[in-house]
């Protein structure tokens, strides 16, 4: 006995009960198609938002040469770094530098220090240890450096430092970064005082 006897016949292809099935697949498969164009995700905004510490600055020509600072390694990444602990730090996700953290802060030191055509011939180093919010001392924004400048007769002055006090209110980012910016030009006034022998 042939297996397929026992299926019932397709239509003719050409008859009105092979049309009917053919429209009937076809609307089947388009009515599929819109379903699933209903069930699409609508795109969502991104919420990432991009900070630069300053706009562009001219260089001093005439002043002291401000090498490019060096960062510490929880502060080389584009995502900001917000400490939890004293040894513990996080990143947010949404919040990011749109430029290399050590080229903002370089070039803020440069206008900001390199100025005076007193210290013309120095040269500064600066190292960056911290730049950053502190959530474990109530919301505080730190900035902490050490720095060396060297005379044109080779003698070195070291000096550190550490920011004023500055608390963000937990509101908007800009806010926050405004703080930090305020925090290293802050530093660049410290090393011009230090440029100046004050």
């Amino acid at each position: 006995m042939n297996p397929l006897s026992s299926h019932p016949a397709l239509p003719a292809r050409g008859s009105a009960a092979g049309r009917a099935l053919r429209s009937s697949i076809l609307w089947s498969v388009v009515g599929s198609l819109l379903l699933a164009a209903c069930s699409l995700p609508t795109p969502q905004a991104d919420p990432v938002r991009y900070f630069t510490l300053s706009g562009p600055v001219a260089g001093a020509a005439d002043g002291a040469t401000v090498r490019p600072v060096q960062l510490a390694g929880h502060l080389r990444g584009r995502q900001m770094a917000v400490r939890t602990a004293a040894n513990e730090v996080v990143y947010l996700e949404e919040v990011r530098w749109a430029e290399p953290l050590d080229e903002a802060i370089t070039q803020v030191l440069r206008a900001r220090a390199g100025a005076g055509a007193a210290a013309a011939g120095s040269t500064v180093a600066v190292q960056i240890q911290r730049c950053e919010l502190n959530r474990a001392e109530s919301n505080s924004v730190q900035v902490a450096a050490t720095y060396a400048i060297t005379a044109k007769d080779g003698a070195v002055k070291r000096g550190t430092f550490s920011s004023g006090p500055r608390t963000w209110d937990g509101r908007d980012a800009g806010t926050l970064v405004g703080q930090i910016r305020d925090a290293i030009n802050e530093l660049g006034d410290a090393i011009a005082a230090a440029l100046d022998g004050k």
